[in-house]
């Protein structure tokens, strides 16, 4: 089967982890391209050698072009705009929609949310990395049924590839790994950790990850006077040595799906301190592989913890992979994931 997974992004991130590593994990069963605006992304896939199918933007016409391209059997859509475009130029091809985040404008009626709702009659199948994203839909009423939950997951051996291939020290003692945007919450992530960085004059601080907030966090910090003690790396082609060399990682999400970052901390045994909101709630176990707090306060506490008692690291690091063994069940998530795609073809084979 030929899939071509669509983004709307130009860059790696969580969602882009997501279809990158479906590609990876197919490899030999099914001929995968993934396909997005141009950008940082195309080394990213290239470090993964996966097919690329670059836009100039998510448009009809783009989408379209690279449709006849391709010549998919199946359209697997990352997003909502991912989701609108190939819905209205798919044709007969299946179209699979797949929402890693619960978005404030899908919660109420907005051009989102209602754009969404008229793509979604053509679409075969939606998945969603947690099931609020589902409930939570403003017209969800309209998608039950369609709609399957499936929590995301990561594959392992990219991982341990991309890993041994940056040459660099970090040595952050606590770091973020993200998007600066809104939905992560940058600015009380750098509160967080410049009052953490106020009461531990040693430590160090990695934000790792870009985007249209970070002077926000660049001012908060230089109001603090901890601006010297944080490194922003921007976008890491490979992450993941930056991570593992970290006593945990903090985040401050407004709302989450199934963070791929979060998935990536716990295989590599670093603990979590985060804001207890949905998709983190079944990820982080309190006080055994990290800490959920609601408060900047509790969250400042339970980062110092960890940067100050090594004993409690190296026992939360040893939970924390042991957690993530208990999630990430990468057969089970190859064959639910096959199961739509397979089912998807049967649908079109019985329309023809």
């Amino acid at each position: 089967m030929r899939i071509l997974h669509i983004l709307s992004s130009d860059r790696l991130s969580g969602a882009e982890n997501v279809a990158a590593d479906i590609c990876m994990m197919f490899e030999g069963e099914h001929e995968s391209a993934y396909c997005s605006p141009d950008g940082t992304i195309r080394e990213a896939l290239g470090n993964r050698n996966i097919q690329f199918v670059p836009l100039q933007k998510v448009t009809p016409t783009e989408v379209r072009k690279a449709i006849q391209q391709f010549e998919p059997d199946l359209i697997h859509a990352h997003d909502i705009r991912a989701t609108t475009v190939a819905a209205f130029v798919s044709g007969k091809i299946p179209v699979i929609s797949h929402l890693h985040g619960n978005g404030e404008e899908m919660r109420r009626v907005s051009p989102k949310s209602v754009a969404y709702l008229l793509s979604v009659k053509k679409v075969k199948k939606i998945i969603t990395v947690s099931e609020s994203i589902a409930q939570e839909y403003k017209f969800g009423t309209f998608i039950q049924g369609r709609n399957t939950f499936m929590r995301n997951i990561i594959y392992v051996p990219r991982v341990h590839k991309l890993v041994q291939r940056d040459s660099n020290d970090y040595a952050f003692d606590f770091v973020y790994l993200g998007r600066l945007s809104y939905p992560k919450n940058p600015t009380r992530i750098a509160e967080v950790a410049a009052s953490v960085l106020q009461d531990l004059p040693e430590a160090t601080f990695g934000v790792i990850g870009d985007g249209e907030l970070k002077e926000d966090m660049v001012r908060v910090f230089e109001s603090r006077g901890v601006r010297d003690r944080v490194v922003f790396t921007g976008n890491l082609p490979y992450p993941y040595k930056a991570l593992k060399q970290a006593k945990c990682m903090l985040m401050c999400s407004r709302f989450e799906g199934t963070p791929i970052a979060a998935l990536e901390a716990l295989a590599l045994g670093v603990p979590i301190v985060s804001t207890s909101v949905d998709g983190m709630v079944d990820m982080v176990d309190d006080r055994v592989t990290g800490y959920l707090r609601q408060e900047n306060k509790g969250l400042i506490e339970a980062v110092k913890s960890l940067l100050t008692d090594p004993n409690l690291q190296k026992k939360m690091k040893e939970a924390s992979v042991m957690k993530f063994e208990r999630l990430n069940n990468e057969g089970g998530y190859r064959s639910e994931l096959n199961h739509i795609y397979t089912q998807a073809q049967s649908k079109k084979r019985k329309i023809k």
